[in-house]
């Protein structure tokens, strides 16, 4: 009790000494100090329901955006952020026609790659003594041995994926699977993966790129969110596709590529290259 209300209380009681019994003027003040405690008891009361239930709502929001990322985002991010620094590469192509019910395979090409996707520069050694350089805006390849290297324009080679079929059937590049693989259908979690050095996910992919053009297949992620394997299967068509298969290492590594002498080297068009960047010279 304060001062004002000891004050209040003797006033009270001095202007009251002669009122008939049973009428208590104090009684009735302590019933409105009773009342206002109550009033500011559920005051609170509802405030902090209020304060619980916003915070229940806040974390119940937080919760299903957390849920609901989707695994084709962790996908994507780990091989754009993949794509944004140095790697070597080792990479497995092979193609498949089915004809009349039967599926007939190219014999697989195998390649090391060290790139630099940022400044555009990236040198392979592949099976059958197959080289390529990218420097400098152009795409050098040794595909015959003792002949010149034949020089492309880059740009040639980034057209969508899959490729128009009257043109030529080259493997999808990485930066091509980013493409495709943004357009899944589903993206699922497979099982743990692991690998030299790295633990991580497996996820399973599958998508349509168009009416008639599907992939399929599978990418592991580390505990950095980088890429580290990634197995791709491209259908074109009903009777045309390529198998991929990329294992991403040393992360940060120097790539340095110098084009070869201009007097070793050829201009041409992608449609002038022999197999398997040329699909008309396609083997089996």
């Amino acid at each position: 009790m304060n001062d004002t209300e000891t004050e209040m209380r003797g006033l009270l009681a001095a202007a009251t000494a002669d009122m008939p019994p049973g009428i208590d003027l104090l009684d009735g003040l302590a019933k409105a100090r009773r009342r206002d405690r109550a009033r500011r008891t559920r005051g609170r009361a509802v405030l902090s329901a209020g304060v619980a239930a916003a915070a229940a709502a806040v974390t119940a929001v937080m919760l299903t955006i957390s849920s609901a990322t989707p695994a084709l985002a962790t996908v994507t991010t780990a091989l754009t952020r993949t794509l944004a620094q140095n790697y070597h590469l080792t990479e497995q192509d092979s193609f498949f026609v089915i004809a009349r019910g039967q599926t007939h395979n190219s014999v697989p090409l195998t390649c090391t790659i060290a790139a630099d996707p940022v400044h555009h520069l990236e040198a392979s050694t592949c099976t059958g003594n197959f080289s390529m350089r990218e420097v400098d805006g152009y795409m050098y390849l040794d595909l015959l041995p003792g002949t010149n290297w034949d020089r492309v324009p880059a740009a040639a080679f980034d057209r969508p994926w899959p490729p128009n079929l009257n043109g030529y059937a080259t493997g999808a590049t990485p930066q091509q699977m980013l493409s495709a693989i943004e357009k899944a259908d589903k993206v699922t979690v497979a099982g743990s993966a692991s690998g030299p050095g790295w633990t991580g996910t497996r996820y399973t992919i599958s998508g349509r790129l168009s009416s008639t053009d599907t992939i399929s297949g599978t990418l592991s992620v580390d505990q950095q969110g980088r890429a580290r394997a990634l197995d791709l299967t491209t259908r074109v068509g009903t009777s045309l596709g390529v198998v991929q298969a990329l294992t991403f290492s040393d992360f940060g590594a120097q790539v340095t590529v110098t084009p070869p002498p201009a007097d070793q080297t050829t201009p041409t068009t992608v449609s002038h290259l022999p197999w398997p960047w040329n699909l008309p010279n396609f083997l089996f």
